[in-house]
């Protein structure tokens, strides 16, 4: 298999929600990467108004990201009525039923607590790859069809900062921890040059039970249909 994250295979053989500190240790990581994507409706996008931004995980074909979090519902409301009174319970499960996101309705004073516990209680995640190709491609539907993970696709061109996989998997080697490893990147996408990119972006919904190399396969199996370029990006994701 050519798609792969670039960390090492143990971490790869974990399930979304057992590699969840790593991903978020990179997602949080705030890089001063050569590159900021954007992609979505940015009309009427006020440049003042606070967005957030993630650094993506590096893989042999551009990069991917987790955007958003899902929690079991059943289980973190088991967690809040150990700590929050039954009114208060019963005030955010009234939230959830007219369609609020439970996760953004945490108490503050609970966020931490929570956070500590979200391996335990991560339902799913929003994925997104971005994958560089040698050309454009026509007929994106067709080309996604029965790939049952991807439920949205993207394609853009952008001043991108490219650099080849065996030059990350050579800073992967050398790197003690995480931070070396992402701070060893930062350097190395800042030193080279710019170079005009077709992007492909795909998304979709994944669940947390799945194991990060199983992610990896069903990625493969759109790469196998496409003109990928064997490149890896590292940039910072914005997220409206």
């Amino acid at each position: 298999m050519d798609y792969k994250i670039i960390l090492p295979l143990k971490i790869r053989e974990l399930t979304i929600a057992k590699a969840y500190r790593y991903i978020e240790a990179i997602q949080s990581y705030p890089g001063n990467w050569p590159l900021i994507i954007i992609t979505g409706n940015i009309e009427g996008l006020s440049w003042d108004q606070l967005l957030e931004g993630i650094t993506p995980l590096p893989t042999t074909y551009g990069a991917l990201c987790f955007p958003e979090l899902y929690l079991d519902d059943e289980l973190l409301i088991a967690i809040l009525r150990e700590r929050l009174s039954e009114e208060v319970v019963s005030g955010i499960i009234k939230a959830i039923n007219r369609g609020e996101e439970i996760h953004r309705l945490i108490p503050y004073s609970l966020l931490k607590d929570i956070e500590q516990r979200i391996p335990e209680i991560l339902a799913g995640v929003d994925f997104e790859a971005f994958i560089p190709l040698r050309k454009e491609v026509k007929k994106l539907d067709e080309i996604t069809k029965n790939i049952d993970i991807i439920d949205d696709i993207e394609l853009f061109k952008v001043g991108a900062f490219p650099v080849e996989p065996k030059t990350i998997e050579r800073v992967l080697d050398r790197a003690y921890h995480v931070g070396e490893y992402l701070a060893d990147l930062e350097r190395t996408f800042n030193e080279v040059e710019e170079e005009e990119l077709d992007i492909l972006r795909v998304g979709g919904f994944v669940k947390a039970s799945m194991k990060l190399t199983d992610l990896e396969e069903e990625l493969q199996c759109l790469l196998d249909r496409i003109p990928a370029r064997r490149l890896t990006l590292m940039f910072t994701r914005v997220i409206l």
